[in-house]
């Protein structure tokens, strides 16, 4: 399909991620997901998550950007997060993806991701906050 780029996630291989752009018809109807969710956001119950891909485009189309957001919604996934985002989930988020970007070397991304922490959440990035999430994440 024009305008929706798909592959299983690296992170987490039984889900799909689709880089949606408006090239699609489904764009359009997307877009009040993307500004109410943000870049990026799971269907947990199809296993699916989709990335906006015109922000993508519009910020460069980093490759860093792109794991990141790959990475955050995953960690939503693994840490079970299942409802509206509260601002806990999202910081956890976040932390699960520093550690799921640490194990696969995305060091750029791991940048991306500290460099944006505080504005995201209004905290400063340290690794003491990984002990939130680490246990529920003891596979990775």
């Amino acid at each position: 399909m024009d305008g929706v780029q798909t592959y299983q996630s690296e992170f987490l291989p039984e889900t799909l991620i689709m880089i949606v752009t408006d090239d699609s018809p489904l764009y359009q109807n997307l877009i009040p997901n993307f500004e109410e969710l943000g870049y990026g956001f799971m269907i947990p119950e199809k296993n699916v998550i989709v990335i906006d891909g015109e922000k993508l485009i519009e910020m460069g189309g980093k490759p860093e950007l792109f794991k990141f957001i790959e990475a955050h919604e995953v960690a939503h996934i693994l840490l079970n997060h299942s409802g509206p985002r509260d601002g806990e989930e999202e910081i956890e988020a976040d932390l699960g993806a520093f550690l799921l970007l640490q194990k696969y070397g995305y060091v750029d991304s791991i940048k991306l991701l500290i460099r944006n922490f505080k504005f995201r959440h209004g905290v400063k990035f340290d690794e003491s906050l990984l002990e939130k999430v680490k246990n529920r994440l003891s596979d990775l």
